[in-house]
């Protein structure tokens, strides 16, 4: 009997001795962007993991490694709750995806302050004879990537305000990837003309020894001087830590409030915390620099098209406007005929990747320019499902925006 009375109680949560039981923690997954690798990631950012675990206890924070081709699908399936990359990367991202920027990375600059906007810095080996951006035309161009955006997209616009066109006016433009002091090795050893880096890379390595000023010689400084490192591009703001639209408020406001006090936290200090951050700064600059190279770079204007083609009197005579404007009513129409029918027997052009019945539909609504949302309603589906069959469309066309899958599928 006092054995069955004591069971009893235990099941009630009442037995004498028994520690009452804990909440479990939540997790909340941070998107990293691993330029430099999975494990830089990891190490890279580990700081600020330890530091919202300890200021943000209702949450345990994992840092998750993503690529500028893997992140739109990592998003869309769920698999991140916040965002951590570069502006121009953000860009992209925001187009397909809805978040919002509650923090903006504050990074030491070479006189011990902190700032929240970076540019880039183009250099040439001292002696070259290299002494302004038009003196590219002809030599050879080091660079990260065409999608970098500190590493190049920054300083193609300077050139290309200097009526320099990278791709056809030099005699080669290399991509080499990270790590970015390689750029540097590369015009030093004379292996290229012209390298573009990030804003603070060569004061970082001419304080460690590696190189003298004097070794190089630093173009079109004369964009900006409110900035203490050396600059060849206008100002940008620095990395954006942005929360999807699906997450808790309570958790959003959480870890805003945890990073905008970081600096005056000694936690942060003890978590040995690399960056510090600010309000949101506004982003129309990255805005404007993407804009302006997927039009340019990424998805030259029609006009630009037929010109490569033929002569500008045909263009005139054939009345390229009317042309273009039936076109366009004609494809709408089409496409509106096919959404209502349902019908995906047109046969697809050869140099378009295979799709299925859904896929079509939903390309054919995003090349009118309907949200995800917008073609959830129409289609009687979730979002999510539109965000699923999106990532894959950019996938299958290999494109990296919105923008871009447009431009390709067209």
């Amino acid at each position: 009997m006092f054995r069955a009375l004591m069971t009893a109680v235990c099941l009630a949560g009442l037995c004498p001795g028994q520690s009452e039981a804990q909440t479990p923690v939540s997790q909340a997954r941070i998107g990293v962007l691993a330029y430099l690798g999975y494990e830089d990631a990891l190490v890279r950012w580990h700081g600020l993991k330890r530091y919202l675990d300890a200021t943000v206890p209702s949450h345990e924070f994992d840092l998750v490694p993503m690529t500028l081709a893997s992140a739109s699908s990592q998003i869309a399936s769920g698999q991140i709750d916040f965002v951590l990359t570069n502006p121009g990367h953000y860009v992209d991202l925001a187009q397909d995806h809805a978040m919002s920027v509650i923090a903006t990375r504050n990074l030491q600059r070479s006189d011990g302050t902190y700032s929240a906007e970076f540019g880039s810095l183009i250099i040439a080996r001292a002696g070259s004879g290299i002494e302004e951006l038009v003196d590219a035309r002809g030599k050879t161009v080091v660079a990260i990537d065409k999608m970098a955006f500190g590493g190049f997209q920054l300083a193609w616009r300077e050139f290309d305000n200097a009526q320099i066109n990278l791709f056809t006016d030099t005699e080669a433009l290399v991509f080499v990837g990270f790590p970015m002091d390689g750029v540097i090795k590369r015009v030093a050893t004379g292996q290229a003309d012209i390298g573009i880096i990030r804003s603070g890379l060569m004061e970082r390595a001419i304080s460690e020894g590696s190189y003298a000023k004097d070794d190089f010689v630093y173009l079109n400084t004369n964009v900006t001087y409110a900035h203490p490192d050396m600059i060849s591009t206008r100002l940008y703001p620095e990395w954006p830590f942005a929360a999807l639209a699906n997450v808790d408020p309570r958790l959003r406001d959480a870890v805003a409030i945890a990073l905008l006090s970081a600096k005056d936290n000694p936690v942060a200090q003890d978590m040995r915390l690399r960056n510090y951050w600010s309000s949101p700064v506004a982003y129309n600059a990255a805005i404007d620099l993407k804009r302006a190279f997927a039009l340019r770079v990424e998805q030259p204007t029609l006009w630009q098209r037929v010109i490569g083609l033929v002569p500008l009197i045909l263009v005139i005579a054939a009345g390229l406007g009317a042309a273009t404007a039936l076109a366009f009513r004609f494809t709408r129409d089409r496409s509106n005929q096919m959404l209502r029918s349902g019908s995906s027997d047109q046969t697809p052009d050869k140099d378009l990747p295979s799709l299925t019945k859904r896929e079509r539909q939903i390309l054919d609504y995003i090349t009118q320019g309907y949200s995800s949302k917008e073609i959830a309603q129409r289609l009687e589906i979730s979002p999510k499902t539109v965000e699923f069959h999106r990532a894959n469309l950019l996938k299958k066309f290999d494109a990296r925006s919105s923008t871009q899958l447009v431009a390709l599928a067209s």
